[in-house]
């Protein structure tokens, strides 16, 4: 048997409806994981609220997914590029992540690894091994490293992350002028961000770049920088009134709490591996007050 591993202090694993969950507590952040996905949940730094919006009708269930943090999309996105893949966004989310190492600096700064612990077989998409790496404190960092199988693979990954806001319709997204975009949400209509991208109605902009982002949440006095690297695309979804009633685990009145930046290689930035070949993705979250 392979002996448990030894957790810092501050940091526990509990048990939330049959997942496996690792909770961190340190000086620096407080930290949620579940190992169902490798799924972020919380993430609260010093000084500041919770950063990550969780919906109140998400279950942590294995084989499920879980509504709200920060779900692993890939290998496929939506229903990929054929159009036809299920399980919607591929089965990382879905799938048995195993905890490979935690640490806690003196600092309180959490590292942690999580690799995928289950191989799902669907043509096309052999995962021949994928890494999840986070690093939490007044920062995260997630970086994602997949690993093509023993076939070629065309990757499509998200880091689909539900920013928790005060208020959608008064939240902003600066940094996407001149950046094309497709509008999913209407015919794939193709436009130009601008600077300062506002919310009015159901929104799925494909923008066809990852630069550096704001988040601006001026009723929550905060700016969350986005920082993005091994990406080719920035997704920014949120359903609104009119599409929330068709989302049975979003309540009907959580709509203006949050908003989906989403770090990619998807909708046509697919990254393609050969055998033996990786990629990485990452993002890197920090905060700011105004």
């Amino acid at each position: 048997m392979t002996a448990p591993m030894h957790l810092p202090e501050g940091v526990s694993l509990h048990e939330r409806e049959g997942a496996r969950v690792l909770k961190a507590h340190t000086p620096a952040c407080e930290l949620e994981i579940s190992l169902s996905g490798a799924h972020v949940t919380s993430w609260i730094p010093k000084g500041h609220s919770e950063t990550m919006w969780l919906s109140p009708l998400a279950t942590f269930t294995p084989s499920s997914h879980i509504r709200g943090g920060v779900p692993l999309i890939g290998p496929w996105f939506g229903h990929g590029r054929s159009g036809n893949e299920e399980p919607q966004h591929g089965w990382f989310r879905r799938a048995k992540w195993a905890l490979t190492s935690v640490h806690v600096d003196p600092n309180g700064v959490v590292t942690a690894a999580f690799d995928l612990e289950e191989r799902r077989h669907y043509p096309g998409f052999e995962v021949g091994a994928a890494r999840l790496h986070v690093r939490a404190s007044a920062t995260l960092e997630l970086s994602l490293t997949v690993t093509a199988g023993e076939q070629p693979l065309e990757l499509e990954a998200a880091f689909h992350t539900y920013f928790l806001v005060q208020d959608v319709r008064e939240a902003r997204l600066e940094g996407l002028a001149g950046v094309p975009f497709t509008d999913a949400a209407r015919g794939r209509a193709a436009g130009v961000g601008t600077e300062n991208q506002t919310f009015a109605a159901p929104t799925d902009l494909v923008f066809e770049a990852a630069p550096p982002l704001v988040l601006a949440d001026p009723r929550a006095n905060r700016r969350i920088k986005i920082a993005q690297s091994g990406a080719n695309r920035t997704v920014v979804w949120t359903p609104w009134r009119e599409d929330v009633a068709s989302t049975a685990d979003i309540p009907d009145d959580e709509w203006t709490r949050f908003v989906c930046v989403e770090t990619a290689v998807s909708e046509g930035g697919a990254v393609p591996l050969a055998s033996g070949e990786a990629h990485t993705l990452t993002a890197h979250y920090s905060l700011t007050r105004g």
